[in-house]
């Protein structure tokens, strides 16, 4: 019944976990699937490989971000 749902009415996405402006990773509320944005922008399915692509973004992401804030 959940599939059908998403077939008919498209998913409902929620995020899951903000790797950065641009890249998040989604969770659909209805059937459970697993979302992420692309390098394009596009929605596409969060593999094993796509996951520790994200993690690995994150740590990267967080790192410059640290350095880029001023030091008082």
């Amino acid at each position: 019944m959940k599939n059908l749902y998403c077939r008919l009415f498209n998913h409902d996405l929620i995020i899951k976990n903000e790797i950065t402006k641009f890249v998040k990773e989604y969770t659909c509320s209805q059937c459970g699937k697993h979302y992420t944005t692309s390098d394009q922008g596009e929605l596409i399915p969060l593999t094993d490989k796509r996951r520790e692509i994200n993690k690995t973004l994150k740590v990267l992401y967080n790192k410059r971000k640290k350095l880029k804030q001023p030091v008082y």
